[in-house]
């Protein structure tokens, strides 16, 4: 899906990413590196707490479950909670002598365009697809996964501060009022994108750790997201609700996908197995021709 108009005319004047780096330079950094064959999917809001780690870890493992070959790169140096929970799956693999695979993983510990096209090099070369996962705010680093991805996917928790980040809506009618700043942040690197020949982004915004109770605040939110959806330029779909269950496998890297595999543990829950596998059929809907520009 290519850029919607979401932009005012003060940011395409600006048009001025992050400490004053303009996006056709970030998109240039880039470029210039070259393409790896792998498609590109990276998980970033800049907001904390809406499960992105918990979705990056789902879409490398179920892509693993649909045959693909997948590598995942975790940019938060700091809490590594992707990095962390691969760990223990190969912990666990190991352990009990498990028929499953893990992507093959890493930390990005220096946080530049090089050194990410490189680690993306050295582990996903050979890969299908390569899984990002950003911390919750903005940084050069980030906005470079942006610039990379052929697939960016943005959790959000079913809640109006989240949505200021794609658009600020008037609270009674929900007419857009003004962009939110990740909602310009990426549009102006799709729009730098397009302008240097690399192809569009496919933008997929899911409505993330949704309760099963419905309520008119939800309502409300999934209305205003409909509204700002083809302006912003992405499509939106489910994510995985607010469940125990993928809570309590995090210590041992497992998803409910891989319990049929593990009889001495609990058996799948159907609902949990169906909602991993519709967010992986949602990014597989992506037109294989996307490829990512980068090499080290």
């Amino acid at each position: 899906m290519s850029a919607g108009p979401l932009l005012t005319s003060a940011s395409r004047v600006r048009n001025v990413g992050l400490e004053g780096e303009h996006p056709d330079n970030i998109v240039a950094d880039i470029a210039r590196r070259g393409k790896l064959p792998a498609r590109i999917i990276v998980v970033a809001n800049e907001k904390g707490g809406v499960g992105k780690s918990t979705i990056a870890f789902h879409l490398a493992v179920g892509l693993l479950h649909r045959g693909h070959s997948v590598a995942a790169i975790d940019l938060d140096r700091r809490q590594q909670t992707l990095s962390r929970v691969l760990g223990y799956r190969d912990g666990t693999i190991c352990r009990l002598k498990a028929p499953l695979k893990s992507p093959r993983h890493a930390v990005l510990q220096v946080p530049s365009g090089a050194m990410l096209c490189q680690e993306m090099m050295r582990i996903g070369s050979a890969c299908d697809y390569i899984v990002i996962d950003v911390p919750g705010y903005d940084s050069a680093i980030a906005r470079r996964a942006l610039a990379l991805a052929d697939i960016l996917v943005t959790p959000i928790s079913s809640s109006f501060v989240d949505l200021d980040l794609l658009a600020r809506v008037h609270p009674l009618t929900l007419d857009i009022v003004s962009p939110g700043c990740f909602a310009t942040a990426v549009n102006e690197i799709r729009q730098a994108r397009l302008r240097q020949g690399l192809g569009g982004i496919d933008w997929i915004v899911l409505e993330n750790r949704l309760r099963r109770e419905t309520s008119h605040n939800r309502d409300r939110v999934e209305a205003a997201l409909r509204t700002i959806a083809p302006e912003a330029g992405f499509r939106m779909t489910k994510g995985l609700a607010e469940r125990v269950a993928y809570r309590d496998l995090f210590l041992m890297g497992l998803t409910h996908l891989d319990l049929k595999a593990l009889p001495a543990l609990p058996f799948p829950n159907s609902r949990v197995v169906q909602e991993i596998r519709n967010l992986v059929a949602t990014v597989e809907e992506t037109p294989a021709d996307r490829r990512c520009l980068v090499n080290a």
